[in-house]
């Protein structure tokens, strides 16, 4: 058994390797400090472009690289509903292939590298203590990364289905606040980009009183 998992951490392991050695290779992360280049490529790709802009997500959030630049461009090319749809496929996918790489892959490798953590603990009982809550905790609050939390919460006794869906719902506000930058840039119309704009603050405001919302409630259980 214990070869049997070693094999399947060696494998993902030049798996994951291939894959970023193949971005690099393409420039992907060079593109995303350069969101003009980073656009036309992705609209050069054509019929393929969603397909790429979705695997690109992917790689990102396997790799803990924060997507952000590229959800900008995502509704720069797509537009606000279609930049929506791809940045959430491409986000589902990135955070449940991570949660199901933690949880049956590489689980030993990770709880070793991670699991004595103070904020790992906390995580693991706010899960067992308050279920889904801890989740929205760590979604809307900046406590650790969210690429980092997607491999850690593999490691607690959360439903794969529940973590999945309910992650999905937590990112959608920031996701949709800055798809109506993106598209606010790419209409050209001065008044639309204004009012795009002021919908994404007012998005992105809503969002932090939440979080401060969820933070008192998290300080009083705590207490």
């Amino acid at each position: 058994m214990k070869n049997s998992k070693s094999w399947k951490i060696v494998c993902l392991v030049f798996i994951l390797m291939g894959v970023f050695l193949l971005a690099n290779k393409f420039g992907v992360f060079h593109y995303l400090k350069n969101r003009d280049e980073l656009e036309m490529i992705i609209k050069n790709m054509g019929v393929l472009a969603p397909v790429t802009y979705i695997v690109i997500y992917i790689i990102l959030t396997l790799g803990c690289v924060s997507p952000v630049p590229l959800a900008i461009v995502g509704g720069v090319v797509f537009g606000v509903f279609f930049g929506i749809l791809y940045t959430i496929i491409g986000a589902g996918i990135g955070l449940s292939l991570a949660f199901l790489i933690a949880r049956y892959i590489a689980r030993d490798f990770i709880e070793k590298k991670f699991g004595q953590r103070e904020i790992f603990k906390k995580v693991e009982s706010g899960v067992k203590n308050d279920g889904w809550f801890i989740l929205a905790v760590t979604r809307f609050l900046p406590i650790f990364p969210f690429g980092l939390q997607n491999y850690l919460y593999g490691l607690t006794s959360i439903k794969f289905s529940l973590y999945s869906i309910l992650s999905i719902i937590f990112i959608l506000p920031g996701t949709v606040a800055f798809i109506l930058l993106g598209g606010a840039v790419a209409s050209g119309d001065i008044q639309k980009a204004v009012k795009v704009s002021l919908l994404a603050s007012i998005i992105l405001f809503c969002l932090s009183v939440i979080a401060k919302i969820i933070k008192k409630k998290l300080d009083r259980r705590t207490k």
